[in-house]
């Protein structure tokens, strides 16, 4: 019996064998062949762009400092050539190199350090757009997500930012300086007026970003758009959706004195608060430009606290923090700079209420409770804070700004744009 078991599964097997079809190759190439495909191919699409490619590139998460206009040409040997409008000169280039690797797919690196294009990732910070430590948190390493001759989309690897590149065609430089000529046109316009018919909404500019508030059944509502600047005006990154209608771009009007940006039947026009400037800038102090007041409480702290103590005051200045904070930031010789924070509330355009929060560095803390700057800072905190009027010298771009306290006329504190050292002798 067993013998006969043994002759049928011999039979059955030469049957399967003889009726088993050749077997197919269903996965064809291996993997590590189609990703060094998909980055040759890749590769020459990037180098395909004679004339180099216009990227429009948002650094940080969040977009926080809008976008900017970066010029890349990729070449045969890994060199790439790199100009932007963020250095302010349209002439300006780097060469540094990129490659292509295989990193969960087809990954772009700029992989040397080049003196524009990195500028965006460096923590140094070196334009102070950023924040000290971090910089402006952009990526060098991007994620190809479609390549082909119209069109290359990128994702960032840390900030997920999707950048496009389309390429360009004319002279670099005509290109940057026309982007750059109109920055300087909008950048130094701090807030707008929104108005499309009836509807109206206030609109600050911080960097390349409108924030936007307007109300909507009684209520505040808020929209942040980044932006990047064109030839003719700027461009929002996502369509802005307003009142009914979706704006993607608004272009500049060279009309009136400052000129105001439209798109169709909406139109921002400039305003240029007193307050905002305060806000959203370094001014310094001097003994010689308080009042009466003032020069009563900083004289007392430095005969009482900094003249026995042998302490030399180099420096007092406001500084921003946040949208609605100022830091009374000083430096003593011997003293690491001190540092206290204030809430500032703008009531109109051209006031401001000045009120100390309880809080600040170690140092600011120090001098706060052991050498009397609670003197110090009485004339624009007073117990519960100080109202004051606002006066400039030039309502557009002031060097001056004068603050009156509506409570008491003899406080007046003059401070300067420009840097003023050694306050007790100027």
């Amino acid at each position: 019996m067993k013998k006969y078991i043994y002759l049928f599964f011999v039979a059955f097997s030469l049957l399967m064998v003889a009726c088993t079809p050749e077997v197919e190759d269903i996965f064809g190439e291996n993997a590590a062949n189609r990703i060094e495909k998909r980055m040759a191919a890749d590769k020459a699409v990037l180098t395909g762009a004679q004339n180099g490619w216009l990227m429009e590139y948002y650094p940080a998460s969040g977009q926080i400092y809008g976008g900017y206009n970066v010029l890349v040409l990729f070449k045969e040997d890994g060199k790439v050539t790199v100009s932007a409008d963020i250095t302010g000169v349209a002439t300006a280039q780097a060469t540094s190199t990129y490659r292509l690797k295989e990193q969960a797919g087809s990954t772009l690196t700029f992989d040397t350090y080049n003196d524009i294009f990195h500028v965006f990732s460096d923590p140094s910070n070196a334009l102070q757009i950023g924040s000290d430590g971090l910089g402006m948190e952009g990526d060098y390493e991007f994620t190809v997500m479609e390549a082909t001759a119209e069109k290359v989309v990128l994702q960032g690897k840390k900030t997920g930012n999707t950048i496009i590149m389309t390429p360009l065609n004319g002279s670099w430089t005509e290109y940057l300086n026309g982007v750059i000529e109109m920055d300087q046109k909008i950048s130094r316009i701090p807030q707008f007026t929104y108005t499309d018919g009836n509807f109206k909404a206030s609109v600050v500019q911080s960097y390349r970003t409108l924030a936007i508030t307007y109300q909507e059944n009684g209520e505040d509502k808020d929209i942040t758009v980044p932006y990047i600047m064109t030839a003719t005006g700027l461009k929002c990154m996502e369509p802005l959706e307003l009142n009914g209608k979706s704006i993607e771009t608004l272009d500049f009007q060279d009309v009136g004195e400052d000129g105001q940006l439209v798109s169709g039947d909406v139109i921002l026009t400039p305003k240029f608060p007193l307050n905002y400037f305060l806000m959203n800038g370094d001014w310094y102090f001097s003994f010689s430009n308080m009042g009466a007041m003032g020069q009563f409480y900083w004289n007392y702290v430095k005969e009482n606290a900094l003249d026995p103590n042998e302490i030399h005051l180099s420096m007092a200045a406001f500084t921003p923090n946040a949208s609605d904070e100022l830091i009374f930031y000083w430096v003593c010789k011997g003293y690491n700079p001190g540092m206290l924070l204030f809430k500032v509330t703008a009531i109109g355009d051209d006031q401001v209420k000045i009120k100390f929060a309880l809080n600040g560095n170690d140092v600011g803390i120090l001098f706060y409770q052991k050498l009397g700057w609670s003197y110090m800072i009485y004339p624009f905190s007073g117990d519960d804070g100080v109202t004051f009027t606002l006066t400039v010298d030039d309502i557009k771009n002031p060097s001056v700004i004068t603050m009156t306290d509506n409570a008491e006329k003899a406080n007046v504190i003059t401070l300067q744009k420009e840097e003023i050292l050694d306050p007790f002798d100027k």
